[in-house]
């Protein structure tokens, strides 16, 4: 993903975060709570033990609500939280009854809120060179990934989020991804991911190319993942989709396995390669070709007599989108139009009646 691709991107996610701030802030009713005034008014308090590197520390009033007071036991955040946690830096963890249910988020030194009350728990993920912390959705129970600042890492949620030593692993339904979580960023490292053929095959696409990699997305290889799925199934059986189904354009401009031969019947046993290039990501448009091979049998007759061979076909699939979530397939097809037939066998000749003397 180049940079504007990435600058787009990551605008899209903040916006959606603010919105999700806005709608927090007017169920909560959270004002901003710092005492700007000399006078402060008493309140009873049971001081936490710890304290952040500045000396602030959490308390807990009479009603058992928690805020924070500096190092002067001036009230800073007032104390109208469920809970609160140092994070080692700019901002607190915070929960909060909200539409009758506890709901965690992140505020500032001020009591404002910076990532929206919409998760069900915010937990420290340590890696060796930084930290990060993993976010549970309240909703789906799907993980958002922040980093050290509470800035979003990824534009998605994902099924699954899990530290494993200096790598950071994501799983969706679909595919794991493997990155490598450093002081200087995060590095997209190995892609594992089910492409699905209807009936016909089920395989895994495997990247782990480094060049390759700082190209792509989950998202993108996931779309390429359903799309060629999809094609295989149309290009083996001719079936875009079950006959109760509506029909399925995307592959309108794709051509089938040999589409002149009529009387065979081909069997896809393995993808014996798959290739990703020409990948062209920009802020407005993306594109990619993929490559393939398949092992397929061939069961035909010849003569009357049925007939087997085995071969690799390659095809060639073009994609396009103005977005990864919008990428789809445009035009596809095998290069070899017929099977590698072998020479027909000769017809067997008659022997003529041999004339006997009497």
């Amino acid at each position: 993903m180049n940079r504007n691709m990435r600058l787009v991107v990551s605008v899209l996610f903040i916006v959606i975060i603010v919105l999700a701030v806005a709608i927090t802030r007017f169920y909560s009713k959270t004002e901003k709570t710092a005492y700007n005034g000399a006078a402060q008014p008493s309140v009873d308090k049971q001081i936490r033990s710890g304290s952040d590197a500045d000396g602030n520390r959490i308390f807990q009033d009479g009603s058992g609500l928690f805020g924070i007071i500096d190092s002067s036991e001036r009230i800073i955040v007032s104390p109208e939280w469920n809970d609160i946690a140092f994070t080692d830096g700019r901002y607190c963890t915070a929960s909060k009854r909200l539409k009758n249910r506890e709901l965690t988020g992140c505020i500032d030194y001020e009591g404002n809120i910076t990532v929206p009350f919409v998760y069900s728990g915010i937990e420290p993920a340590a890696f060796p060179e930084r930290k990060l912390f993993f976010a549970t959705t309240a909703d789906d129970g799907s993980c958002a990934v922040y980093d050290e600042n509470f800035t979003p890492c990824f534009p998605c949620t994902w099924k699954n989020c899990r530290a494993d030593g200096e790598n950071l692993i994501l799983e969706t339904g679909q595919g794991t991804y493997k990155y490598r979580v450093s002081a200087s960023g995060i590095e997209f490292k190995e892609a594992s991911v089910k492409c699905i053929a209807g009936d016909i095959l089920t395989f895994n696409i495997e990247l782990t190319d480094p060049r390759l990699l700082s190209k792509l997305t989950p998202q993108i290889i996931e779309a390429v993942s359903r799309d060629t799925g999809g094609y295989l199934e149309f290009a083996y059986t001719r079936r875009e989709t079950a006959p109760d189904e509506k029909p399925d354009s995307r592959f309108s401009r794709c051509t089938p396995l040999f589409p002149d031969e009529k009387d065979i019947e081909p069997v896809l046993s393995e993808i014996t390669e798959l290739r990703f290039k020409n990948i062209s990501v920009e802020s407005d448009s993306v594109s990619l070709d993929v490559s393939f091979k398949g092992k397929t049998d061939v069961y035909y007759k010849e003569n009357g007599k049925p007939k087997q061979l085995s071969g690799e076909y390659r095809a060639e699939l073009r994609f396009a989108g103005s977005s990864a979530a919008d990428l789809h397939i445009t035009t596809g097809g095998f290069r070899k139009q017929k099977p590698d037939y072998p020479a027909p066998e000769p017809e067997e000749e008659q022997e003529e009646p041999t004339e006997q003397n009497g």
